[in-house]
């Protein structure tokens, strides 16, 4: 029988690949925000988790949530407050990087998938059998106010655009150049500010150490999953 995969670490966080789930297992509770159909919005958490499901999966579109937690039970882990994702890309392929300078550090995980690739401000496609997905963890060692981690969901996004027309990559509808997918999904957290930890960072726009390093970790990672997503992705029969 094979062994799981161990967790490896990334600065404090600890992250696997099992069973075409990626797990994040953060150190201490923290305030994330994103729009994942398990945990979107503002939620506080321990555990963020991007899963992979067969194209063909309808049952795990139509209720991802519920999915989403029988997946995360089981890893052998609580999904009670996890954050959860779901992508067509291939889970082997993920791309994992972080930045670090003067005692502020920023891990990102990013799988990609670009046969669903849009420009922002494309004529709408829903319904569209396109299927392909960025999607993003973004986690960060300080505690962040909420309006700075609105503003580090931001800096990721525009991180992942600038990273997608680096790329190079056409709109599949307009023909181009894509600024990401019509499915994409962010997730971005930072530890919760407890007492006697460091106050928390007001601000995380383009001019902070925050915002750099944000911008830095993502778009390296958005950049090599995209060149991994450049070969075929594995495909499966859902379990």
């Amino acid at each position: 029988m094979n062994e799981a995969p161990p967790f490896r670490a990334l600065g404090p966080w600890r992250w696997a690949v099992r069973e075409r789930t990626l797990a994040v297992i953060l150190p201490a509770p923290a305030d994330a925000l994103g729009w994942a159909p398990l945990g979107g919005g503002f939620r506080r958490t321990r555990l963020i988790v991007n899963h992979q499901v067969a194209l063909d999966d309808r049952v795990a579109t139509e209720a991802p949530a519920r999915r989403l937690r029988r997946v995360i039970r089981a890893l052998g882990l609580d999904p009670r407050g996890a954050v959860g994702m779901m992508t067509g890309a291939d889970l082997a392929r993920v791309a994992v990087t972080s930045a670090r300078r003067d005692g502020l550090g920023v891990g990102a995980w990013c799988t990609a998938g670009c046969a669903n690739a849009l420009r922002v401000g494309d004529r709408a496609t829903a319904g569209s059998d396109g299927v392909g997905t960025i999607n993003l963890i973004v986690t960060i060692d300080r505690p962040l106010s909420r309006p700075a981690i609105v503003e580090a969901s931001q800096i990721a996004v525009e991180a992942r655009t600038a990273a997608m027309l680096a790329a190079q990559i056409p709109s599949v509808r307009s023909r181009r150049l894509a600024t990401g997918t019509g499915t994409d999904c962010v997730t971005v957290a930072a530890p919760r500010a407890l007492a006697g930890a460091p106050e928390p960072l007001i601000y995380c726009g383009m001019h902070t150490l925050a915002g750099e390093l944000i911008g830095r970790a993502v778009f390296a990672a958005v950049t090599g999953a995209l060149a991994r997503a450049a070969r075929p992705p594995a495909r499966f029969v859902a379990r």
